[in-house]
């Protein structure tokens, strides 16, 4: 956290100069400020989810699942709790970090990341809506063995 923390302050530091020098740094900080208004409600409400379920999902629970002793049940369980799991990243990170990290394989890690990021079942009804119901098979047809594909390759090279 600290690296990223020294790297997103050197960027923020280094885009408010070059506001600054064209007379925007205040709307900039506006703008920002904004945003992150709008934000807040959820980062809370992803905390206090996070909260709750480190109560209430033992860890044991988890690592049977997902981590070394689940084998390869945990590549076709992550993903499927990747692909179910609502929200952006300032929910679903969150969620990860304090939830799944220390219970999960690497393979299992990726995979859940990779379903979250290209499954997402919450985009379905957006999609069917949009793209119709061709494209929706074509896409998942293609995509629902990824995860799985990529958390086996994630333990092959990096080990569990």
């Amino acid at each position: 956290m600290t690296d990223t923390l020294v790297v997103l302050s050197g960027m923020a530091a280094l885009l408010l100069i070059l506001a600054f020098r064209k007379g925007l740094h205040v709307e900039g900080l506006r703008g920002g400020f904004r945003m992150f208004l709008n934000i807040l409600p959820l980062l809370l409400l992803a905390f206090i989810l996070v909260g709750y379920l480190n109560l209430l999902l033992p860890k044991e629970v988890l690592q049977s699942w997902l981590g070394e002793e689940a084998g390869w049940k945990g590549l076709f369980i992550g993903p499927a709790i990747g692909a179910l799991v609502q929200g952006g990243p300032f929910a679903f990170f969150p969620l990860f970090d304090s939830v799944f990290r220390d219970s999960v394989t690497t393979g299992t890690a990726v995979a859940m990341i990779t379903a979250w990021g290209m499954i997402n079942v919450g985009h379905l009804p957006y999609e069917a809506a949009f793209l119709g119901p061709r494209f929706i098979m074509l896409k998942y047809s293609i995509y629902i063995l990824f995860p799985t594909v990529a958390g086996f390759l994630a333990n092959l090279i990096f080990g569990p």
